[in-house]
């Protein structure tokens, strides 16, 4: 395992990564924090991930206080917790045109992408992945929701056949209440994607013991599928 914590700075978006053990794999896992946290929040994923998967850890490009980022604005003060949908939108592109850069600064294939985001990440995972959809193949999304206003527009029913989701949320958070995610799920069911994961866990707006374990045996038997099919 090479880990690299120093925070690069090369790209649009600053970033961490791990190397994957065997430079010669070289497939993409993408980490999208939350609203109010920063690149290293999801980093210690890191040590239950296949090692020969390539991790990069982005951080948001808002600062709204000290070692915190977003990715756009929110109004906490409508119980609807509205968000900025420009900013959103201008985010996904700025994170699709980063992936865009790192396959080709770190020379990683192009169209075998993870994305695991938390919360706003997960938001943006959604949307990320449903715009590349020639790129992006396996979408974990933790405590999020599928935002239809920020989705692009669909123009072939066909292109999601090759996507596959792990969601999770908690029965008791109150940040982003559980029917926000489960109207995102009819959403999904009625496009042919690939395959969905989806449990709800006895937690709040975070990820308990299961949650977690849950999530490493998926990414650890959807990794070996997708080396099988390579």
């Amino acid at each position: 395992m090479l880990l690299n914590n120093q925070l690069k700075n090369q790209l649009s978006i600053k970033h961490i990564i791990k190397k994957p053990a065997n430079e010669n794999e070289t497939t993409l896992f993408l980490m999208i924090h939350g609203y109010g946290s920063n690149e290293r929040d999801l980093f210690y994923f890191k040590k239950d991930i296949p090692e020969n998967l390539f991790i990069i850890s982005i951080q948001g490009l808002y600062p709204i206080g000290t070692d915190k980022y977003s990715w756009y604005d929110i109004d906490f003060s409508n119980e609807k917790k509205f968000i900025n949908i420009l900013q959103a939108k201008k985010t996904i592109e700025k994170i699709s045109f980063f992936i865009d850069e790192a396959i080709q600064e770190y020379e990683l294939k192009k169209n075998q992408v993870w994305l695991c985001g938390f919360s706003q990440g997960a938001i943006l995972s959604y949307a990320i992945a449903l715009k590349n959809t020639n790129k992006i193949k396996k979408v974990i999304a933790l405590s999020g929701y599928l935002e239809e206003s920020i989705l692009p527009i669909e123009t072939n029913p066909n292109i999601y056949t090759n996507l596959e989701f792990f969601i999770s949320h908690g029965k008791y958070d109150t940040v982003i209440p559980l029917n926000w995610t489960k109207k995102g799920l009819k959403f999904l069911k009625k496009k042919k994607i690939l395959s969905l994961y989806y449990k709800e866990y006895e937690s709040g707006h975070s990820l308990n013991s299961l949650n977690y374990q849950d999530l490493v045996n998926w990414i650890k038997k959807k990794h070996i599928y997708s080396d099988k099919k390579i």
